[in-house]
């Protein structure tokens, strides 16, 4: 990517000179110059230097940042893909975890790949359903697994049903609610779930992490709506009726290889269920 457009980027995200030339491994001078080269270039100002450690992007600065941003992540991809185009004893797949379905299968996954299909590169995300949906529909995933019945374009994105997963209730009635952010497969269910049960809790706690959501449990301090394959060892629960029994789907881009899919698959599928079904 362009030096000067990289050093831009720098000094936009962090409002200072001195940090993005530490950052770049440069000097500061060196910063100044291609900043002022850019500005040149452009014919116009990208940020107000108020005093000497006081920086604001202008409007044209917030302008470039955006295109930027956007212009590094396509050179990154296009470097990615390049890497891959005339290897072809060498793969690589994108492939996206929702939160839980990442915490109990990631690690076992990540080995059994390794054993048996060390000729594929790996790209790991791990965020909520909608945000690896999101991320399957615009193509910077190839393969996504989630926690949530999201609507997907045919055309782009195929959709299958692949596991059951038990939600269960943990805590103690406090009046307080951990819940998972917005977007993710569990704050869906568990809005679902205080409807039905006509539920108003007193106080509520959104977090995205169910590490941090357990330990908040585990020091009595409210309630919540997990899956039951993250409970720890000896915690008890309450089962919810069956239609809190929530399918697992897998996605997939319409146009990722399907030699590649059908090679995984089945590890994939296999590892899932067994991991659902024991719980």
């Amino acid at each position: 990517m362009n030096t000067k457009l990289l050093t831009f980027i720098y000094v936009y995200e962090s409002h200072s000179f001195s940090i993005a030339a530490r950052e770049l491994f440069v000097t500061q001078p060196t910063v100044s110059l291609r900043i002022s080269q850019l500005e040149k270039e452009l014919g116009t100002d990208l940020f107000r230097r108020t005093n000497r450690h006081d920086i604001t992007p202008t409007n044209a600065g917030k302008l470039l940042y955006q295109q930027a941003i956007q212009l590094r992540q396509l050179w990154q991809t296009t470097q990615e893909e390049i890497r891959y185009a005339d290897n072809n004893d060498h793969h690589l797949i994108r492939i996206g975890f929702s939160q839980t379905i990442a915490e109990t299968i990631v690690t076992t996954f990540v080995k059994q790949m390794q054993q048996q299909f060390n000729h594929f590169d790996w790209n790991m995300t791990i965020d909520n359903s909608d945000r690896i949906a999101k991320l399957m529909a615009q193509k910077k995933l190839d393969i996504g697994i989630i926690e949530k019945p999201i609507l997907t374009d045919a055309n782009t994105v195929t959709r299958k049903e692949i596991a059951p997963d038990q939600l269960v209730r943990i805590g103690q009635s406090t009046g307080t609610w951990l819940i998972r952010e917005p977007g993710s497969g569990i704050e869906h269910y568990t809005r679902l779930y205080l409807r039905e049960a006509d539920i108003m809790p007193k106080h509520t706690i959104v977090l995205n992490r169910n590490d941090i959501i357990l330990e908040l449990i585990q020091q009595g301090l409210g309630e919540t709506i997990v899956s039951k394959s993250i409970l720890p060892a000896n915690c008890p629960y309450q089962e919810l009726g069956p239609h809190f029994v929530r399918s697992l789907y897998l996605l997939h881009t319409n146009n990722f290889d399907k030699s590649m899919l059908n090679e995984i698959y089945p590890s994939l599928i296999k590892l899932i269920n067994e991991t659902y079904q024991a719980k």
